[in-house]
């Protein structure tokens, strides 16, 4: 059975949500738009896996605090 959620290598997946979270964060910056950013982040869940949501904030609040480019 084909799946989209990379379980194998956790690396892989923490490229592809900072990648995510890199995405979001420029896009609340420039629109502020809270239902858009909400969404997609409820779409990461689904394909990254339980926990991405919380996760992917904790990257937009490294990338807001400057420790994370």
């Amino acid at each position: 059975m084909y799946s989209r959620r990379n379980v194998e290598s956790p690396s892989d997946r923490v490229i592809l949500e900072q990648a995510e979270a890199r995405e979001l964060y420029r896009n609340w910056e420039w629109s502020k738009n809270r239902d858009l950013i909400r969404a997609r982040l409820e779409r990461a869940e689904r394909i990254y896996g339980t926990g991405a949501r919380d996760r992917i904030r904790a990257y937009m609040a490294q990338m807001r605090e400057g420790t994370l480019e």
